[in-house]
């Protein structure tokens, strides 16, 4: 009762300064298949959706099939059914769903809900709860700020405006046994619309709608058809519609090594942001500045950077991209200087500091290490197998991502758990991904230890290089009750088992087998082994350094290659290989003779 309390008072704390949009269709759809290509708003505490909704509810039981794409988090796709409750997955995917359009769809059936990403199915529910989905609903899209800091981020209304955009929206009825599309031929396509303008007869625009939960209000003039697509905009009451007039903010700079990330709050110029000019960090040089993959991010390169002392970034004719852009005629805010970690890192992940053990945090650009999403629970039962109880008393529940920062390395994480809701094997479980990689698969606390005993788990041989340990959760079965639900942490104990040099460190993730034959005529066949997702290169030079040829470049899923390099058009002698993943460099040599040109 003082958890609903606490939320009731937390979320009528808001009120609905801010404009979104949502577009609809005005007929209710029942089953089908549903498809959309789109690239969603960046930044804290948003959202942008593609889902079907029972618009009858409250009158009729809820119904809600959802995609959502948080602000906050590149890499998470959620999809949730929604009948009595949530039965939701934060699906990690080793795509940046912010940078670049991607197609999403869900299949609706009497028997399943299947979810797809770019074509491929990567989800399915068919528990009982799929039973009840039997309402016809409208297919909505939609852009706002919910209040829920605990679910989307902790809004911060600097990264306005934000806008989504939607390429096109495919519909095919279930049609099962008489179907030209989808899982077996069970759907019939029935329309698609690539939004050159708005189709009045298919769509409507909601206008002064929101809810309780929303920061926003919906209204038609956020609803833009425009250039081939449809945007949503997310705006201040006073800017609304299509257009930007607020200059980038700087919103954190951290200091990593000899670099410093600079975060600012919506999309960068290529050009001003890369210009090392436009920067300057008091007590310290600035040497280059380059624009990472988000369009968001720069990387400042700097030296004489000292971690004893604080430092100023200060900026100035940084512009966005906008079409005139906007310009930054100056700011300056407080570099975050690390605090290196010691080892053992251990973590009290749902209450207070006691022991060895540290108190947890949410993650930001000014902490060592913190959780993103969840909330807290705690049981008065007393916990078996450990004398611990304190830990395992106290869960982070929902949560979708843990981080920390540490040296590159060799890592292992154990993961501290007690299952003190439910009470049958099925009820929770879950997956667990680190470094882009699933490593636990459909883990149920409660089938390997029953309720209310401790159980721990390790993952071993983690390889970190990019100077953050990184952890997903993606929920297998929800569990019902939203307090209570998803992946859940007790406690989680960070070990580092090898500091190791980049050497060390590029073999842990790709290696190179003997290239075959050698020596060799015409073609070389090169096994590699990729132990991490990744975009993956192979390049020949000669002896002298200069670039012959590319065998490779793309990405490349964990496993086992054979590269072929075509060498008729090349003469005897000494080449070497070089192969990198993610731009990490291992080298190979080989060489051909004058009898294997016989």
């Amino acid at each position: 009762m003082l958890f609903l309390l606490l939320f009731v008072l937390f979320t009528t704390g808001y009120s609905q300064n801010y404009r979104g949009a949502e577009l609809r269709t005005l007929e209710p759809l029942l089953y089908g298949k549903f498809e959309v290509r789109y690239k969603p708003a960046q930044g804290e505490g948003l959202v942008s959706s593609f889902f079907t909704y029972n618009d009858d509810h409250p009158n009729t039981p809820w119904n809600e099939i959802d995609i959502e794409l948080l602000g906050r988090f590149p890499n998470v796709v959620d999809m949730n059914v929604i009948t009595n409750t949530s039965h939701l997955r934060t699906h990690f995917t080793t795509l940046d769903t912010h940078i670049d359009f991607n197609e999403y769809g869900f299949e609706w059936t009497p028997d399943y809900v299947a979810w797809f990403i770019n074509g491929e199915e990567v989800y399915r529910q068919t528990d009982e709860h799929i039973e009840d989905l039997t309402y016809p609903s409208k297919l909505m899209m939609n852009i706002w700020n919910p209040v829920y800091d605990d679910w989307v981020g902790i809004w911060d209304d600097r990264v306005l405006p934000r806008f989504a955009y939607y390429d096109w929206v495919r519909y095919s009825s279930y049609t099962p046994g008489d179907g030209n599309s989808g899982t077996d031929n069970n759907f019939t396509f029935q329309w698609q619309d690539d939004f050159n303008d708005f189709n009045d007869s298919r769509w409507e625009k909601k206008h002064n709608h929101t809810w309780g939960g929303n920061q926003s209000t919906f209204i038609r003039e956020n609803i833009v058809f425009e250039d081939g697509y449809l945007i949503l905009c997310l705006t201040s009451e006073e800017n609304i519609g299509n257009q930007d007039q607020e200059k980038p903010i700087l919103l954190w700079a951290r200091s990593s090594g000899d670099s410093i990330m600079a975060q600012f709050s919506e999309e960068l110029d290529p050009e001003s942001s890369q210009n090392e000019n436009n920067f300057s960090v008091s007590g310290a040089s600035v040497i280059s500045a380059e624009l990472m993959g988000n369009l968001r991010t720069v990387k400042l390169k700097v030296s004489d950077l000292s971690l004893e002392e604080n430092h100023n970034l200060i900026i100035s004719g940084i512009k966005d991209d906008n079409e005139p852009p906007n310009v930054q005629m100056a700011q300056s805010i407080q570099v975050d200087m690390p605090q290196p970690l010691s080892f053992p890192l251990r973590v009290n992940n749902a209450g207070g500091a006691f022991g060895d053990y540290e108190a947890d945090q949410l993650w930001s650009s000014s902490v060592e290490f913190g959780h993103m999403n969840g909330n807290y629970q705690v049981t008065e039962q007393e916990i078996g197998n450990t004398d611990q109880d304190l830990l395992y008393r106290e869960s982070l529940n929902r949560i979708v991502s843990y981080k920390a920062r540490v040296p590159d390395g060799i890592y292992s994480v154990t993961l501290k758990l007690s299952e003190n809701h439910y009470n049958e094997a099925g009820d929770r479980s879950f997956d667990i991904f680190v470094e882009d990689s699933m490593m636990v698969s459909n883990l149920d606390v409660y089938a390997q230890a029953g309720q209310n005993n401790a159980f721990d788990t390790t993952i071993s041989e983690i390889v970190v290089d990019d100077g953050i340990l990184d952890l997903y959760f993606s929920a297998v079965k929800y569990g019902a009750g939203y307090e209570y639900a998803g992946p859940f942490l007790n406690g989680i104990e960070i070990n580092l088992d090898q500091e190791l040099s980049n050497d060390v460190i590029k073999s842990k993730y790709f290696s190179i087998a003997s290239p075959y034959p050698n020596p060799f005529n015409n073609k070389l066949t090169i096994p590699i082994e990729v132990k991490k997702h990744g975009e993956v290169r192979a390049e020949i030079f000669n002896i002298s350094g200069q670039l012959l040829d590319v065998v490779h470049s793309g990405y490349l899923r964990v496993g086992t290659y054979e590269l072929i390099w075509d060498a008729k058009n090349y003469s005897s002698g000494l080449y070497i290989i070089q192969t990198s993943l993610n731009e990490k460099i291992k080298y190979c040599l080989l060489y051909t003779s004058d009898a294997a040109d016989e």
